[in-house]
């Protein structure tokens, strides 16, 4: 129900115009609107942080609040057209707020209010954080699989093309780390995959944290659907260890043992990942109008980081040991 939204908000509008034509998609919720809000100020780099969609609070006449998701036209194709669907299931296993309203483009989900707070990098280098992060996924992946793809490969493809068709200019090397993508997808395939419901989303700020409980909850189900969990876990590992050592405890904090095929396997996805998301951020400096978003800084930063991992001396050695 997500798609459509460029033919109803645009992404230039004001921010006041935005929300205003956002509640009249939501009749049963904009009687009880007091005011609102900015919820969170978009950020490309180095957070990637609400710049698919304008993050909104809301204030009901009750006195209670809610978070009103407005898509932005220039990144709608990026969105999964059952996004609204995945984040009422998440919902329902306990690992993500609850969805109160959805229309074309738009998602009301309940307002996680302070103490709640979304993660940082920094967080997730803790192993107690990242283990119930990864205890949130885990919940995801043990429900089954829902019968709704979503491939990584294929819209890495997708966004290559799209760049190129665009004809901005790539930094160095891009072509390669693509055709070494293209043999990560091989070898993974040829290994086997077995279909779970999935995240697919490592960002740090789609997971929001309680300090005083310990709980941790996940948000923005845009690219959720069914994959292999090996890309969730390799997605989050990718964003929160930088050393060997906290790869494998994470690992093992998920699986109660760290296999050396699946390190192997979540150190390429964590590849595709970041090649995924650079190639994302370049299409989107090179198509939208929003120039105060700086998607093309965050696209080469992560292009920068898969170069670096596909030059590693194991790169080979992980391809061969699935």
């Amino acid at each position: 129900m997500e798609r459509g939204i460029s033919a109803v908000i645009a992404s230039t509008l004001p921010f006041e115009v935005r929300v205003e034509a956002a509640l009249v998609l939501l009749p049963d919720l904009a009687g009880r609107v007091r005011s609102h809000a900015l919820a969170a100020a978009p950020v490309a780099s180095p957070m990637h942080r609400g710049v698919a969609s304008d993050g909104v609070r809301l204030d009901l006449d009750d006195g209670s609040r809610l978070f009103l998701k407005i898509r932005h036209a220039d990144c709608a194709a990026d969105i999964v057209p059952h996004a609204a669907q995945a984040a009422r299931h998440a919902a329902g296993l306990g690992i993500a707020p609850d969805v109160v309203a959805e229309a074309e483009g738009v998602l009301a989900l309940a307002f996680l209010d302070t103490p709640w707070r979304y993660a940082r990098v920094g967080d997730l280098q803790d192993p107690a954080v990242l283990g119930r992060v990864l205890t949130a996924k885990q919940a995801l992946h043990d429900g089954g699989p829902t019968g709704v793809r979503f491939d990584p490969f294929e819209r890495l493809a997708s966004l290559f093309a799209e760049v190129a068709a665009s004809g901005a200019l790539l930094p160095d090397d891009t072509e390669r780390l693509v055709a070494s993508c293209a043999l990560i997808q091989q070898a993974i395939e040829a290994s086997g995959i077995d279909l779970t419901f999935c995240h697919n989303d490592g960002v740090a700020s789609n997971i929001m944290l309680q300090d005083e409980t310990g709980d941790a909850l996940l948000v923005d189900f845009d690219l959720a659907g069914d994959n292999d969990r090996w890309f969730d876990v390799g997605a989050l590992i990718n964003e929160a260890c930088r050393f060997e050592a906290d790869e494998r405890e994470a690992i093992e904090a998920y699986a109660g043992a760290c296999d050396e095929r699946v390190l192997n396997r979540c150190r390429l996805y964590g590849i595709v990942d970041d090649t995924m998301w650079g190639l994302w951020g370049l299409a989107r400096a090179a198509s939208t109008p929003r120039r105060g978003i700086e998607f093309h800084k965050y696209g080469t930063w992560r292009l920068s980081h898969a170069h670096s991992k596909v030059a590693t001396r194991g790169f080979e050695t992980w391809l061969r040991r699935l």
